[in-house]
């Protein structure tokens, strides 16, 4: 990433590594290490430590809506706050934006039929109109993650992992040991499983997501976690 950097826009990059990406600042102190520059790295490394230190405490996790409370030697994990109003936001966005698009096809059909004079301007319009209701539909899968997320909890004790999560709107608790949880990959997304089961999944290519999924399975995987 960096290899035809020279050692100057190199340091220059250094002075504003708080600005990079997580994959960014770790290719950077490996160019770094690599060149064996004498310039100074301290405050990169200890920027990239506490990035790390965060991913173990599993503070990303909220990132995905998701966030994690630790009780003796269980973690329980459920729905952040947060993106549960973030979800009624986006429903309710989603739902006037359909409304809207609703109303600019019928405004597009009506206009075929209409016996007033051609505008440009309002087939624009309606155009736009019909462009937020496809939009709108995109942010209608806060309803599902609502609906797939009310009363959700991810609890692991003794070995035993309780997974409560509504299937096809019913909220089931499934009941199974901790080794068949699983990360998959697919394409742009890695997918955390308890056997066939969908928890939830994160960006595979964050590597910041991809860290904290997989340290999430690692904790949640031990009997006793401190």
């Amino acid at each position: 990433m960096y290899k035809e950097k020279t050692d100057r826009e190199l340091i220059e990059l250094l002075e504003t590594h708080k600005k990079l990406t997580f994959q960014a600042q770790l290719n950077l102190q490996q160019e770094f290490n690599q060149r064996n520059l004498s310039k100074n790295i301290n405050d990169l490394e200890n920027t990239i430590e506490n990035k790390k230190s965060g991913i173990e405490n599993l503070e990303y996790l909220k990132d995905i809506g998701f966030e994690v409370e630790k009780n003796g030697n269980s973690l329980k994990v459920t729905r952040t706050l947060k993106a549960t109003v973030m979800d009624i936001i986006a429903s309710i966005l989603g739902i006037l934006l359909c409304i809207i698009g609703l109303f600019g096809i019928i405004g597009l059909i009506g206009s075929f039929f209409s016996e007033n004079e051609f505008s440009l301007f309002g087939l624009v319009v309606e155009l736009g109109m019909v462009g937020l209701g496809i939009l709108g539909v995109k942010f209608l899968n806060g309803i599902k993650r609502l609906i797939d997320y009310s009363g959700f909890e991810l609890l692991n004790t003794n070995g035993t992992i309780i997974l409560k999560k509504r299937f096809d709107m019913k909220l089931v608790e499934i009941q199974k040991n901790s080794s068949l949880l699983e990360l998959e990959k697919q394409a742009d997304r890695l997918i955390f499983r308890l056997e066939k089961d969908e928890i939830f999944n994160g960006n595979a290519k964050n590597i910041v997501q991809n860290m904290t999924l997989n340290e999430l399975n690692r904790k949640l995987k031990v009997a006793n976690t401190v």
